[in-house]
C-alpha cells in the first residue's frame, strides 16, 4: 500500500510516496480502506520547520495527515462485526495518508449517515468548538474573527449563531464575496473596515497573520488574543494558544447537525491518485474556498 511520509524539513515537495506492507488486524482493530482525505495546513508547516508543533507525533519519518474517511474491510475479534463495509470517518493524529489504516481506538472512529457524503465528511474539525468555547466563556462582548472565511472560520460562524455578542468575520477584500455568497445573513469586514475604537474585544485568531493583529491592537483597550495558528509571540501580553482535542462526543455532535443540515460542510478542490502535493500547493497557493481533498 502507498503511504505519504515526511522525511526532512524541506517543504511539500520532499513528501516521499512509500509502499509498505498493509497492517495486519489485530483482535482489537479495525482495518480501513482510506477513500478521502482533508489536506489541512498544521501538515504544511510542519513539513518546513521542526519547531511548528510541540506534538509526540513530530519525530520523523510520519505519515501526514490527521483524519479522514473510508470503508470498513476488516475488524478484529473484539470489535463490532457490524463495521463491515461500514462507511466511517476517523481520526487518527499519528498519521492518516495511507490507501489503509488500522484503527485501533474506538472513540476515534464513526460510522456515518447515508445523508452524509465522503467528501461532506472529510471536511470535519474540531478546532472551530474549542475557539467557540473561548468566545462563550469570555466576558468580552466583541469578537473579532480573522481568516473567517477559512475552514474552520466559516464552521465557526455558523456555531456562534445562537451567541450574543458583537460578531467581527474578517477577510480579505477578495474573500468578501465567498464567504457572502456561502454565508449571505452575515456581514463581513476587512481590517480596514474596523473604524470604530472598542473599550474590550477577544480576537479568534485563525489567520496567523502577526500584521494584522498588531493593526488590530491599535483600536482595541482591552484586547484578547486566542489563537489556533501562532503558539509563541512576544508583542502580545494577553494571548493564548488553543488546539483540538480529539473527543468523541464533539465529533458525534458535528455528524449530527452535518446530518440534519444545521451545519453546511465546506468542499472545496478535490485532488484524485494520492496528489498529495499538488493538493498542499494549492493550499498554500490560493485563498480558502473550502477544504482541499485527495481521494486516495
Amino acid at each position: 500500500m502507498i503511504s505519504i511520509k515526511q522525511v526532512d524539513f524541506n517543504g511539500i515537495d520532499s513528501l516521499e510516496y512509500v509502499n509498505e506492507p498493509k497492517p495486519n488486524v489485530t483482535n482489537n482493530s479495525v482495518l480501513i480502506k482510506v477513500s478521502v482525505l482533508p489536506v489541512v495546513p498544521t501538515d504544511i508547516k510542519k513539513e518546513s520547520n521542526p519547531n511548528a508543533t510541540s506534538e509526540q507525533f513530530g519525530k520523523l519519518p510520519r505519515t501526514i495527515g490527521v483524519a479522514g474517511v473510508g470503508k470498513v474491510v476488516a475488524v478484529g475479534i473484539n470489535r463490532d462485526k457490524n463495521l463491515i463495509d461500514k462507511r466511517v470517518f476517523f481520526l487518527n493524529p499519528a498519521g492518516a495518508f495511507s490507501e489503509y489504516l488500522l484503527n485501533q481506538n474506538k472513540d476515534w472512529l464513526f460510522e456515518l449517515p447515508d445523508s452524509i457524503s465522503d467528501n461532506e465528511a472529510a471536511t470535519l474539525t474540531a478546532t472551530s468548538l474549542v475557539l467557540k468555547k473561548e468566545i462563550e466563556e469570555s466576558t468580552f462582548s466583541n469578537v473579532l474573527i480573522t481568516g473567517a472565511n477559512s475552514v474552520i472560520g466559516i464552521y465557526l460562524l455558523q456555531q456562534l449563531s445562537s451567541v450574543n455578542k458583537n460578531i467581527y468575520p474578517l477577510v480579505t477584500p477578495s474573500s468578501k464575496t465567498y464567504l457572502n455568497d456561502f454565508l449571505p445573513d452575515i456581514q463581513t469586514y476587512t481590517v480596514a473596515d474596523i473604524e470604530e475604537k472598542f473599550d474590550s474585544a477577544i480576537v479568534a485568531d485563525i489567520a496567523g497573520n502577526m500584521s494584522i493583529l498588531k493593526d488590530l491592537s491599535q483600536n482595541i483597550t482591552d484586547l484578547l488574543i486566542v489563537s489556533i495558528t501562532i503558539m509563541k509571540q512576544t508583542e502580545f501580553s494577553n494571548f493564548k494558544f488553543v488546539h483540538e482535542s480529539f473527543d468523541r462526543i464533539t465529533y458525534e455532535h458535528l455528524i449530527k447537525e452535518l446530518s440534519n443540515n444545521s451545519l453546511k460542510a465546506l468542499v472545496g478542490q478535490v485532488f484524485k491518485e494520492h496528489d498529495v502535493k499538488s493538493a498542499q500547493h494549492f493550499l498554500e497557493d490560493n485563498h480558502s474556498r473550502g477544504r482541499i481533498l485527495v481521494k486516495f
